[in-house]
């Protein structure tokens, strides 16, 4: 959809005047476009006859561990983009995520008094429009392309309620026109292939059109242009350069401890559901209890949960998005090699560190035979959880984890997005209501793809597909509900007001 589109924009015309395609040809131009995203060297069109799965067995059984580990990079760069290019953006959490984010005050380490009390009042000060008003305009918009209705002109939006002020943040920030569309476009080709970029039309998510209307391109770009990560990019951008001690440094860093805390919040819930899980420690606490020197606190990681007397679950969480290249198909491996190294890899070695304390010290119960779940979260724009993020991230953390490792005391690490784990906390509370403990399906999936590395030499088995295997619904969680509706509300009032 995203290259069909792309190649409208690049072929149109605004010109009311101009001939229709006919639509047999457009026929014709949308399956070229399925063809070649199918089309592969051992197929043309997606399908595997069987000479072709000999020829993908013969080549992989040739190949040695080195050449192995770097086909399943090269497969992981491509899986990565196309996921991230492909995820759906569901509604409900966006906004939840939206009203959580945005409208709670600051974490008691922001102290900037630039920022305001909430993120809500940094995006206000820095793009000079209320962000509520930018909401309630979006809330519009969305419920008109759900209706079908994809042009929107400013006299409609005014007259459905939108605020001026927002109304003219859209068409300042959010569309351009055609001509434009296409300059930026051809940028897009001289850079590389194509597939998977899509920052022009996420940033710009409708089209100005030649009558002075704004014609949105797709309903996914426009919910997260108005609800999503675009938020934070848009005042980011905003606040001018990020150099050190400027306010855009301090809202980054700040949004980083928004992010901690959202992770708490979730695990604080998911422990709340769970028989197993004794309480949530945080890293505060870990340093307070370990530090042996005033001034030198040790290295720990953001979060630990006891599992009673089988073992523990080690968290950390980073608010590290994919940088530009990766996320859109255009990285290496080294590219993500430098990029996971910066996160993933360091957020490991502070988890190895706190499992060495914990056994060192015996600290809250360890024994032993004390099993250890290392888990670094990342937002959702991050590493998505995939068979060959995970197996990457193994043989990336070999040394880190090694003496562990050989103690048998440990699963392998993994990385999952902030909305898997809310993806966790809607499972414990949907099957904790009938007895279920959310433990058992964490340690059943690390055991799985576990065995899935060390045993069969397959990629370890990703969390949605553990989860469809073993016949474990997905519901959202009901706090996701109250948040959203709570925004709504507050978008309604602003309407009628």
């Amino acid at each position: 959809m995203t290259q069909l589109l792309r190649e409208v924009l690049e072929s149109s015309t605004d010109n009311p005047s101009a001939g229709a395609v006919p639509p047999v040809e457009f026929v014709r131009l949308i399956l070229s476009v399925n063809t070649e995203h199918m089309r592969t060297e051992y197929s043309q069109d997606g399908t595997m006859d069987p000479d072709a799965v000999d020829r993908i067995a013969e080549m992989a059984y040739s190949l040695d561990l080195e050449q192995t580990q770097t086909t399943l990079r090269e497969l992981m760069l491509d899986e990565i983009a196309t996921f991230h290019s492909n995820l759906p953006q569901k509604r409900e959490i966006l906004q939840a995520d939206t009203q959580r984010t945005w409208f709670t005050v600051w974490p008691d380490r922001v102290t900037d008094p630039r920022l305001g009390a909430t993120p809500a009042d940094t995006f206000n000060s820095a793009n000079g429009v209320e962000l509520l008003d930018v909401l309630a305009l979006g809330h519009i918009v969305i419920e008109h392309a759900a209706d079908g209705e994809y042009e929107f002109t400013r006299a409609g939006l005014l007259s459905a309620g939108a605020p001026q002020a927002a109304v003219d943040f859209m068409f300042a920030n959010m569309t351009q026109p055609l001509e434009r569309y296409q300059r930026r476009l051809a940028r897009d080709r001289r850079r590389g292939e194509v597939a998977n970029q899509r920052y022009a039309m996420t940033e710009h998510p409708f089209v100005l059109m030649s009558d002075g209307s704004a014609l949105l391109l797709r309903y996914q770009w426009a919910l997260d242009r108005f609800f999503g990560s675009q938020l934070y990019w848009q005042t980011f951008s905003s606040l001018g350069r990020p150099d050190p001690g400027s306010a855009a440094e301090s809202f980054s860093l700040a949004m980083n401890d928004v992010f901690e805390e959202a992770v708490a919040e979730v695990l604080t819930r998911i422990v709340d559901q769970s028989p197993a899980m004794t309480r949530l420690i945080r890293e505060n606490e870990l340093q307070s209890a370990w530090t042996e020197s005033v001034g030198s606190p040790p290295s720990v990681c953001d979060f630990v949960i006891p599992l009673g007397p089988r073992g523990f679950m080690t968290l950390d969480a980073t608010n590290h998005p994919l940088n530009f290249a990766l996320a859109q198909g255009l990285g290496t491996i080294d590219d993500y090699a430098v990029d996971a190294q910066q996160s993933l890899v360091k957020k490991c070695d502070q988890i190895a560190k706190t499992i060495r304390q914990i056994r060192r010290r015996n600290a809250f119960g360890a024994t032993d035979n004390s099993v250890f779940v290392p888990i670094v979260v990342v937002p959702v724009s991050g590493v998505p959880n995939l068979g060959t993020t995970e197996s990457d991230l193994v043989w990336r953390t070999e040394e880190v984890f090694g003496d562990l490792a050989r103690t048998r005391c440990l699963y392998t690490p993994t990385v999952i997005t902030y909305s898997d784990l809310a993806l966790l906390e809607g499972i414990a509370e949907h099957y904790g209501a009938m007895g279920h403990d959310i433990a058992e399906a964490i340690v059943g999936w690390r055991r799985a793809a576990m065995s899935g590395t060390v045993v069969t030499g397959t990629p370890p088995t990703s969390l949605q597909d553990y989860l469809a295997g073993a016949g474990i619904q997905r519901p959202i969680p009901t706090r996701t509900f109250r948040l959203q509706r709570k925004l709504v509300d507050a978008i309604q009032r602003r309407l009628t007001t």
